[in-house]
């Protein structure tokens, strides 16, 4: 018996050793997204140079366009990490945290700097490695209202958000879409013509935040509203066109899925509001 429990525990040991070694093999801390993001960064078949996987910039040689291909890849593999793409800061920022060493992309090597601090105090102020979706959705939303709303030329962007600490709602969405990138939370935008706000995937369900009025509450997205209509026919974001082209369906109760749901008035009818503190 005393054998048995003896082999049984050493077996235990090897296989916490062998993830931990594991994990070692992958994380730096001076480099937190290394062994990590690296599959997202690709050699441009158009430059030659450096880029995010999914940007459409990569596809401008496809017969139906570079953003229909690139959605279209999108809803085939059925992963919505891939909507969003970066600029050429915001990559050298995640390649920064990586350790990944890229070309062609020649941004201000200061603002890499910052953005590449920010992002780094981020991924330090909690254990994303092993949060929930929930959890993570929380802090992002947490570190973009960080900022000032203002909206005016230049602060649309994430670096503006997250260094400058200024942002009007696409500098908000900006933001949490690169952070959201960083820790593996599927996020991307809605709103209409001239308003954006972010939203996130969270177990099977897209929730949205509105950080201009830096709100402490996440509702259930509604994905299929239009943003615009053209000549009378509702014209769905790319969010919407996402979930329509995979058969998401906005859930009826969200009771019992999150915590702290209260209840309200959205447009005239009882929603729940997904409080956080």
């Amino acid at each position: 018996m005393k054998k048995n429990l003896l082999v049984a525990a050493m077996s235990a040991m090897l296989v916490i050793g062998t993830a931990i070694t594991s994990f070692a093999d992958t994380y730096d801390p001076q480099y937190p997204l290394k062994g990590y993001m690296e599959p997202w960064f690709i050699s441009s078949p158009v430059t030659g140079e450096t880029a995010w996987k999914s940007d459409p910039h990569n596809f401008i040689n496809e017969p139906v366009g570079p953003m229909q291909y690139a959605f279209d890849l999108v809803v085939t593999n059925k992963e919505p990490l891939s909507l969003n793409y970066f600029r050429a800061e915001e990559l050298a920022a995640i390649a920064k945290l990586t350790n990944y060493r890229t070309t062609g992309l020649s941004p201000d090597q200061e603002n890499v700097d910052r953005l590449a601090t920010e992002l780094q105090n981020f991924l330090n102020s909690f254990d994303w490695r092993n949060a929930s979706d929930y959890e993570k959705a929380v802090q992002v939303a947490k570190r973009i209202t960080k900022a000032d709303y203002l909206d005016q030329e230049g602060t649309q962007y994430a670096y503006s958000c997250l260094v400058d600490g200024k942002a009007n709602c696409n500098g908000y969405t900006n933001a949490a879409y690169l952070l959201s990138a960083c820790v593996g939370l599927p996020s991307n935008g809605l709103g209409y013509v001239s308003h954006i706000y972010p939203s996130f995937l969270v177990d099977g369900v897209w929730l949205a935040y509105e950080p201009t009025t830096k709100d402490n509450y996440f509702t259930v997205a509604d994905v299929y509203a239009p943003s615009y209509y053209l000549v009378g026919e509702p014209q769905l974001t790319q969010l919407g066109e996402y979930c329509k082209a995979t058969g998401y369906q906005i859930p009826e109760s969200v009771e019992g899925k999150f915590p702290n749901i209260s209840y309200g008035i959205i447009y005239g009818k009882q929603a729940p509001f997904i409080k956080f503190n």
